[in-house]
């Protein structure tokens, strides 16, 4: 393994996302862009008859005069999703994918509050946006509709074909997670978008093989990561319509490369090591560790043969994992590479769409989220803050100037994460701005630093420290073996205490019976606990 600095790759830089989507159709038009199963067929689609769909959709929606106007999205991640979206955006007008899994008062809130004027939504969640008032598209019946475009094309309409993509104007909404309150309409521009997806394909490339799609669309990160970078390589995107059915696509996938949240890595993590516990394997994983690690050291990679059972649990093929959405703690990055798995943390936000920086291929810090992507400036504020700067940075809050005035400041997007620059470059994060806890002495507690010490014990499945009346408090939520077993965390938090600043003690630990509350791309959402 090299980790050290090289060229970023080389690839055609895309104008837009309708350049992007014609590029791939003249130069890839009959192979595979994306794949999904129904039931037990595999259905497939190239980057041909993408791009003819979109065309088709996009000329029925002008047709029925749905043109210079805001379209919301709430539905289950499909190809049709995929085409709604870009049928919205390359004819001129804003797409507002909205949170599925939210409750029907709150989607109907976020449609109207992107001004949206109509929108596709699936059979299940059709009930729920019927109080925006809004006119309705059903996305299972996107066929038809796509059928209706295509005889009039061939009728020779060109309106939506010969329709001038403007990269400047407002192309899409996206909502923040609202994780630590109410959600902003992030305002982003075809430019915002393709130059992130042009930085990122630059900075990483996918392994050999095709990959999986598991994130959440209406997310920034699950649509332009894991779907249009992907697709900008000429990989085959596999969407995955269900996480129940994730462990069986990896099956039938065999991913070079998954982009996902760190949940999917933790998760991976304990599925192997219960496997191994169940088998009473544990010493004999830990001895084929030190030998690979130290066979490593001096060039010799016996990985992949010496771990083939557990690589072949996650599809056989897979070598690389991006991780983004939030921090992973060191020790999973350290164990797949031991087992022969790359593990690349990325860091990005919704308002940089999304991606602000990743480890590279084959130049990586461990604890960092990597050097920044080409064309994204990243520096830190004098109060430890990390700004950032560069055409993907968004245009502002939706019809909120009063927001956006306090996060972008002389060019600088203020990210509200802490954190630090090496000499090399890696950014390390180190807690949120917002979630530092204040005590009555006037110290800043960071809770993402001691809950990153808390999680090394295999006995805590989830923690959150905040601060009560002047004391930090420990929540934690236990692997099921620990369930109420409070002596047993009183010891943990005791033994992180041992050595800490008075003010860094823990001073009191809750344990819960269920898993704290998430958002649909897996992230705690603070605000409800405390």
């Amino acid at each position: 393994m090299k980790n050290r600095p090289y060229p970023y790759y080389e690839l055609v830089q895309m104008r837009d996302m309708k350049d992007m989507v014609e590029k791939r159709a003249e130069e890839n038009a009959d192979e595979t862009a994306f794949s999904w199963s129904e039931g037990k067929e595999l259905k497939k689609k190239t980057y041909r008859e993408y791009k003819d769909d979109i065309d088709a959709l996009g000329t029925y929606l002008y047709s029925e005069g749905v043109k210079d106007t805001h379209i919301a999205i709430v539905a289950e991640n499909s190809y049709e999703w995929l085409v709604a979206f870009l049928a919205i955006l390359n004819g001129g007008n804003v797409a507002a994918p909205v949170d599925k899994e939210l409750p029907a008062e709150r989607k109907c809130e976020l449609i109207k509050q992107a001004d949206s004027t109509a929108v596709f939504v699936s059979s299940k969640y059709k009930e729920d946006v019927k109080a925006a008032g809004v006119r309705e598209f059903d996305i299972e019946e996107l066929g038809g509709y796509i059928e209706k475009g295509k005889k009039l094309i061939s009728g020779g309409d060109t309106s939506f074909t010969s329709y001038k993509v403007d990269r400047e104007k407002l192309a899409a909404i996206f909502f923040t997670s609202g994780t630590t309150g109410k959600s902003k309409g992030v305002m982003l521009s075809q430019k915002n978008i393709v130059e992130d997806i042009n930085a990122s394909c630059k900075h990483f490339i996918p392994s050999e093989g095709d990959t999986i799609a598991a994130l959440p669309f209406n997310h920034s990160f699950g649509l332009m990561t894991t779907v249009y970078c992907v697709f900008n390589y000429k990989k085959v995107v596999y969407i995955n319509r269900s996480l129940k059915s994730i462990q069986k696509d990896l099956q039938l996938v065999k991913p070079g490369t998954l982009l996902v949240v760190p949940l999917f890595v933790e998760t991976f993590y304990k599925i192997i090591r219960n496997n191994v516990k169940k088998k009473n394997m544990e010493k004999k994983l830990a001895a084929g560790g030190r030998i690979s690690n130290a066979l490593l050291a001096v060039g010799i990679d016996k990985r992949r043969s010496m771990f083939k059972e557990l690589i072949d649990g996650l599809g056989g093929n897979l070598s690389s994992i991006i991780s983004g959405g939030a921090a992973l703690d060191p020790k999973y990055v350290k164990a797949f590479r031991t087992w022969g798995i790359e593990v690349l943390p990325g860091y990005g936000i919704t308002e940089c769409a999304p991606v602000i920086s990743v480890n590279r291929n084959e130049y990586w810090r461990d604890g960092s989220v990597g050097p920044a992507l080409p064309g994204c400036e990243v520096k830190i504020s004098d109060e430890g803050e990390i700004l950032a700067k560069g055409d993907n940075v968004m245009m502002g809050y939706y019809k909120d100037e009063e927001e956006t005035a306090k996060v972008i400041k002389d060019g600088w997007f203020h990210t509200g994460d802490l954190g630090y620059i090496d000499k090399d470059g890696f950014i390390f994060i180190t807690g949120r701005a917002k979630n530092l806890i204040i005590l009555s002495n006037g110290e800043n507690v960071s809770p993402e630093e001691i809950e990153a010490a808390l999680m090394k014990d295999e006995a805590i499945e989830e923690v959150v420290v905040y601060g009560e009346k002047g004391k930090l408090v420990a929540e934690i939520f236990p692997a099921e073996d620990h369930l109420r077993d409070q002596a047993y965390f009183d010891a943990v938090a005791a033994k992180w205490s041992k050595d800490q600043p008075s003010y860094k003690k823990i001073q009191k630990v809750v344990l819960r019976d269920k898993e704290f509350e998430k958002n649909s791309t897996k992230k705690i959402i603070r605000y409800k606990i405390q």
